[in-house]
């Protein structure tokens, strides 16, 4: 699966733009009073100005090279604020995964992360930059009903739970190391913070065996 768009809840354009902009030096390609939108890689990163809905908070993920992990991860200090998952240790281990990750905040107060998948095998020998984040690989959805959701979502759009994730009535995982969509019930919190995961309105554009999807999610 790979995600080409996924579109967000924002209060406030002007404070993206300038933490996308001019903190990670990402390129705005799309810009209105009520969308702005960025080239994260491959994939298109778009915020929508809403007044309606406070404080929206979403997760999702970049993929960076296998080997720049350290490197992002000095790279993004003094850009953001780090998470750590203990103290002063901010490098996660999914060994399950075969990956590793680091989280931050953005303005906004999402939870960002950042994840080397070591079975997609992609070094690189530039240093690390903006252009090092390849795509966005993961989104977050929370749902009441986390098997209902999962199974409605495989059956529309032919995905399937993501074979290196237990499935789990709290939490489960749809798609391949390609792209995942990360779905959470609302009694947990987005890893690694003590930010209870909520749903909010969210668009995703996508593609999984050769079709191209438009999945908007309405709570």
């Amino acid at each position: 699966m790979q995600i080409s768009e996924v579109h967000l809840l924002t209060n406030s354009l002007s404070e993206t733009e300038f933490f996308y902009k001019e903190k990670l030096s990402l390129k705005v390609i799309e810009q209105t009073d009520e969308l702005l939108s960025f080239q994260t890689g491959t994939s298109k990163l778009c915020f929508h100005l809403s007044d309606a809905i406070q404080k929206p908070v979403y997760h999702f993920a970049f993929d960076i090279p296998e080997n720049k992990l350290k490197a992002g991860l000095k790279w993004m200090r003094g850009k953001a604020e780090l998470i750590p998952y203990e103290p002063n240790q901010y490098i996660v281990d999914f060994s399950n995964w075969n990956a590793k990750s680091f989280y931050f905040y953005d303005n906004n107060g999402n939870i960002l992360e950042c994840i080397v998948r070591y079975d997609l095998q992609n070094v690189v020998n530039e240093k690390f930059s903006s252009a090092s984040f390849l795509k966005i690989s993961e989104i977050g959805f929370v749902a009441d009903n986390v098997f209902g959701f999962c199974d409605e979502v495989n059956q529309r759009y032919e995905t399937d739970y993501f074979i290196k994730q237990p499935k789990r009535e709290n939490f489960s995982v749809l798609g391949d190391d390609h792209g995942l969509f990360i779905v959470s019930d609302e009694k947990r919190n987005w890893f690694p913070t003590m930010n209870q995961a909520k749903p909010f309105w969210t668009k995703v554009i996508f593609e999984n065996n050769g079709k191209r999807h438009e999945m908007v999610f309405s709570p």
